[in-house]
């Protein structure tokens, strides 16, 4: 694996890299150039321009709520010339579509992948209620999302538990990531009053063993793309409560492996989750068969599998249209 470290694509360190990336196509008679987020677009842009590589992938894997203006107008100018658009899920072929005027057949929907086996096993589930002091039987509702924006919902998500404390008192929250935003919230929940109900865990490298460990996954995001945090928990046969927005409703069958819920309403979400943890049966039922459907359809090797296909059908074009005369 080769590594082009660069903090700005427009300056001496940038245009020497993409010096370097030109030099390695050319030597390496490289036929496909596949980018990802927008810096890796521009460098690879370019890249593809000057070493004469016949085929561009670009992909999209959010709504673009952190895509800076320039960017966009770059991928405006330069979007013309990608062989195609890979989005991980049909909200964002919708989104890009509408807001970067990208043709419908130069878009491709390849949904992330799992590698569910490290959740093939048995799991236990008892560690995490050691570590906080919890007993066996006190349900545990949780987060995995990164503290840096607010798009994640982790205000929702406390205003949740509170109600869900006022008919439920038993129950315990866990926040699973760390970021900016994480001093907000912890003083948030301490001016609701549900700071000790509430564990901020920081950033963690155990999740399956997490997972094994609650009884409801939430993600209330009010922007989101494909999540693997919903991924993750269907794979760890997890009923999951999520916001009906972006991809979520392509993982999430309401009713069936969990509940969608309108964003930015932590009513809806409260009584979303109370409703699971006063049917636990459900919840199993909902995550049993969760964890059919990212077997079924959301392994890697089913991603792999359609990344082989786009690059040889590209590959295949791009032959057909030098061969003709």
């Amino acid at each position: 694996m080769l590594h082009f470290p660069t903090k700005k694509f427009y300056n001496f360190q940038g245009v020497k890299q993409i010096a370097k990336l030109v030099k390695l196509a050319k030597r390496e008679k490289v036929d496909i150039i596949h980018t990802f987020f927008e810096k890796s677009d521009v460098m690879g842009w370019l890249t593809a321009r000057l070493a004469g590589i016949p085929v561009w992938i670009t992909s999209w894997r959010d709504l673009g709520f952190k895509r800076k203006k320039i960017y966009k107008k770059i991928f405006k100018l330069t979007a013309k010339n990608c062989s195609m658009c890979v989005a991980n899920c049909y909200a964002i072929k919708k989104e890009v579509i509408e807001r970067e005027n990208l043709p419908d057949e130069k878009i491709v929907v390849i949904h992330n992948g799992l590698d569910i086996s490290q959740y093939a096993g048995p799991l236990n589930g008892n560690y995490l209620r050691t570590e906080l002091h919890l007993k066996h039987d006190v349900p545990i509702v949780g987060m995995i999302a990164d503290i840096n924006f607010e798009i994640k919902g982790h205000r929702f998500f406390i205003e949740a538990a509170k109600r869900i404390l006022a008919q439920a008192p038993n129950v315990e929250f866990i926040l699973v990531g760390d970021g900016a935003l994480r001093q907000q919230y912890e003083k948030l929940s301490e001016e609701l009053g549900v700071r000790q109900k509430i564990h901020f865990l920081g950033k963690r490298g155990d999740i399956p063993v997490i997972l094994s460990s609650i009884k409801v996954s939430v993600l209330c995001s009010t922007s989101e793309g494909f999540s693997n945090v919903i991924l993750e928990s269907m794979a760890a046969g997890k009923a999951v409560v999520a916001t009906n927005i972006g991809g979520n409703p392509e993982l999430v069958t309401d009713d069936v492996t969990g509940f969608l819920v309108p964003p930015a309403d932590s009513k809806a979400l409260a009584n979303a989750i109370i409703n699971l943890l006063h049917e636990p049966n459900k919840a199993v039922m909902m995550g049993a068969e969760g964890r059919k459907i990212v077997r079924e359809r959301f392994t890697i090797e089913a991603m792999i599998k359609s990344y082989e296909n786009l690059y040889q059908s590209l590959s295949s074009e791009d032959r057909c249209r030098m061969n003709k005369p």
